[in-house]
């Protein structure tokens, strides 16, 4: 195997079509058969099944195309650091986080009189963060972890992979609009906040389906709830509803400009509240590059911690 030929697999895949890749690809057809004949046979696997108007994927070719993907692209980074004259004056901030009120001043910060750099910063759910960094898509990830989550969480499984470092840690509290009974409430309770129709923001499929089993346990009302994975998305239906959306202290400042409301949300019950902590991740073992290592540095500054 060899990443020319991942690369020639992918644009079939893409382009449905042996003729098209390979036009596609300025190589002839004979080529990326013969190509695309030995992935297969190194693999002992079938990748494509031949149909009258194309190929398609088999079930087994749609898992090697992820591979195929995350190889190719950490193929690239590598090309693009280190076979350009200029790599060595250039940096790279690779970020995953979840939402944030702090990121972006902490991102201008960092960029100012960096030079010349690279970057790339998603906006994602927190398994997405986690698998993100582990597989090697971006350098740093940006999350929250709760007490409460650690089923769906399956931290024990990616520690080992991961260098986890401490931001923050709060309670948990309830974004609200005008419309909501609770609007002008300093708290609420649990209960109280079981009984509002409610929004959920970047939450993972895994977490969804533990929240259908175990909703009491998570305080979330799936008899009427809606998921979104943007604010402005959340901050609409606050606006307009008399819903309720659970957030970290570190997503407040998302709403600022607008009249939503913030609330501490308590326990009703002998258990203690969930406690949530915001934390930075990296890859086991790796060092930061200077860019990475100016973020890091001025993300402890504003949380007040130590380099």
């Amino acid at each position: 195997m060899n990443i020319n030929q991942l690369r020639y697999f992918i644009k079939t895949a893409d382009c449905g079509s042996m003729t098209e890749a390979a036009q596609a690809l300025y190589i002839s057809q004979p080529s990326l058969s013969k190509s695309i004949a030995q992935l297969e046979s190194e693999y002992s696997i079938q990748l494509f099944e031949r149909k009258p108007l194309g190929v398609v994927l088999t079930p087994v070719g749609v898992k090697f195309l992820n591979y195929a993907k995350v190889v190719v692209e950490a193929a690239t980074r590598l090309d693009n650091t280190f076979t350009d004259r200029g790599a060595e004056d250039r940096s790279q901030l690779f970020i995953a986080s979840q939402q944030c009120d702090f990121l972006y001043d902490i991102l201008v910060k960092t960029f100012k009189k960096s030079g010349a750099i690279v970057s790339n910063i998603l906006e994602t759910d927190r398994k997405s963060v986690i698998r993100k960094v582990i597989e090697g898509e971006v350098d740093l990830g940006i999350l929250v972890r709760s007490t409460s989550d650690s089923k769906t969480f399956l931290w024990q499984s990616d520690l080992k992979k991961l260098e986890v470092n401490h931001l923050d840690k709060a309670g948990v509290f309830a974004c609200i609009g005008p419309k909501s009974p609770y609007y002008k409430r300093e708290q609420i309770t649990f209960a109280e906040a079981e009984r509002c129709p409610q929004i959920a923001l970047d939450m993972e499929q895994e977490t969804k389906m533990a929240n259908f089993i175990e909703s009491t346990k998570h305080h979330f009302n799936m008899n009427n709830i809606i998921f979104f994975n943007s604010i402005s998305a959340c901050a609409h239906f606050l606006l307009e509803t008399d819903s309720l959306l659970f957030v970290s202290k570190w997503a407040i400042g998302c709403f600022a400009g607008t009249p939503i409301r913030s609330v501490a949300v308590v326990s009703d019950n002998e258990e203690p509240a969930p406690v949530t902590e915001l934390v930075w991740i990296k890859r086991y073992g790796e060092p930061l590059n200077k860019l990475s290592t100016r973020f890091i540095n001025n993300l402890n500054d504003y949380f007040g911690l130590d380099g």
